[in-house]
């Protein structure tokens, strides 16, 4: 349970505030870039409609689902990203 809480709670950056910022810069190019943003929908609706037709429990249902989850997670880092520089800028370190 340990490790779990640790993986969720965000951690102080060890980033200088340059790297914060190309950090920054970087994942909204990513966020921004509509072949990135076309790779990870179509991803994404492959995995729905896998887990749609997947039974309940089965291996596929839940490898779906996991690949939705990433697909999030790895969305919602990219914004965290973002948001640390803003807030640095906002509210300083």
């Amino acid at each position: 349970m340990e490790a779990e809480e640790s993986l969720s709670r965000p951690q102080k950056s060890r980033l200088s505030d340059l790297q914060v910022d190309e950090r920054a810069a970087e994942a909204q190019e990513l966020l921004n870039n509509s072949v990135f943003k076309s790779a990870l929908d179509d991803v994404y609706s492959r995995a729905t409609g896998t887990l749609l037709n997947a039974d309940v429990g089965s291996l596929t249902a839940s490898t779906a689902h996991a690949t939705m989850k990433a697909i999030r997670d790895v969305k919602k880092q990219l914004e965290d990203y973002v948001n640390d520089k803003k807030m640095r800028d906002r509210f300083g370190k």
